[in-house]
């Protein structure tokens, strides 16, 4: 978690997204999105809900989250500040200050570490049907968290979670349309399989560079600009096509200085990628897997991806142009093909330089075996 008395660099009030009354869904993107809150899901179902400064309150910007986890009746709920030189000093100097939590004017107590408590964490869950004004008092700062879409976002976690009219129920206990409680899901486990010893070493025969370069265009579908319709095919790669309007206007093209790249996984599989698009502030290439001994079925790995690493491919870009809000995906290499391992964001940054927190929408459990036949 951020250190509650991260520096505020810079105000970033005047460049935030106004903020909708409510969007999207909890296990995409930036979830369930009410007001100041929202609410994001994995695929364990454990559920994060996190609140934020009002968008016109963002020189003095805080957020709380809390993370639910399936059948447990209370979350565990974190804080984190932005704070000023001076404000910093006051809570992290010689002589810290202590940083409380109030309610509607009233005291419940100190914060350690960031992490609230157990009666603080039910004292937040019980005002989230009112109105109430959420305050982080410290030194001489305080920080004003919105309620606003609350309720929604924590209703929204009890349907998830099938807490609707049971006794685990976060804000909707007395609700006539009774739920059962859903277990959590296992975490996937996906083993890495890959040589780092042997990799230095390996370099793709320049025969078959040459029959790669020569057929790729025939193996994948230049012409098709778009790949869409199914799990493992995702976005547009226009610019794998020389002749498509947005390479045409691409200076790497007209300079011949953009094409194919191909990086040997293992001795039996070559990882294929081109740049597929580039925005304002985002770029992505296409990543496809060849089986060597049929290399003439490429597979589609992403067409948003920004690295490729040890095994591993990263997509990583910017929610906003000003890089406080990002997204991220990771695929790693088993020996056969590159499982997804995170699909995570740092949700509605609201202030927060590199976002507040992480807001995963999907988890995995990575077992590394750095040395490998494959």
């Amino acid at each position: 978690m951020k250190a509650l008395t991260t520096i505020l660099v810079a105000s970033l009030s005047v460049l935030s997204l106004p903020a909708l009354a409510v969007y999207g869904t909890p296990f995409e993107g930036w979830g369930f999105v009410a007001e100041d809150w929202q609410v994001v899901c994995d695929n364990t179902l454990t559920c994060r809900a996190a609140g934020y400064t009002k968008e016109e309150y963002l020189d003095h910007p805080a957020s709380i989250l809390l993370v639910a986890e399936p059948k447990k009746a209370l979350p565990k709920a974190y804080v984190t500040v932005l704070t000023s030189d001076e404000e910093s000093e006051s809570v992290s100097g010689d002589n810290p200050s202590t940083v409380e939590l109030w309610l509607n004017d009233k005291s419940y107590g100190a914060i350690r570490d960031d992490e609230l408590n157990a009666e603080q964490t039910k004292q937040i869950i019980r005002h989230a049907r009112i109105n109430t004004k959420i305050e982080l008092r410290g030194g001489n700062a305080s920080w004003i968290i919105s309620d606003k879409g609350m309720s929604a976002v924590l209703l929204k976690l009890d349907e998830v979670q099938g807490r609707v009219g049971t006794s685990l129920a976060l804000v909707s206990q007395n609700s006539s349309n009774k739920q059962t409680p859903k277990p959590a899901k296992a975490k996937p486990i996906v083993r890495k399989s890959y040589n780092y010893l042997a990799q230095d070493k390996k370099k793709l025969d320049a025969k078959k560079l040459a029959y790669f370069q020569a057929n790729i265009n025939k193996w994948i579908d230049i012409d098709a600009v778009q790949f869409v319709g199914s799990k493992d095919e995702i976005g547009d790669c226009e610019l794998i096509n020389p002749s498509s309007e947005a390479a045409i206007n691409l200076a790497e093209y007209a300079a011949g200085s953009l094409g194919w790249d191909f990086t040997p996984i293992n001795a039996n599989y070559t990882l294929a990628s081109h740049l597929c698009w580039r925005g304002a502030y985002n770029l992505g290439a296409g990543y496809w897997t060849i089986n060597n001994a049929n290399p003439n079925k490429p597979q589609l790995i992403t067409t948003s991806g920004t690295e490729y690493d040890d095994g591993e491919i990263f997509a990583i870009h910017k929610d906003r142009g000003i890089g406080d809000c990002w997204n991220s995906q990771v695929w790693v290499w088993d020996g056969k093909r590159f499982a997804m391992t995170e699909d995570s964001s740092t949700g509605m940054c609201r202030g927060f330089a590199g976002g507040a927190w992480d807001l995963p929408t999907y988890v995995s459990e990575v077992i590394k075996n750095s040395i490998s036949s494959n």
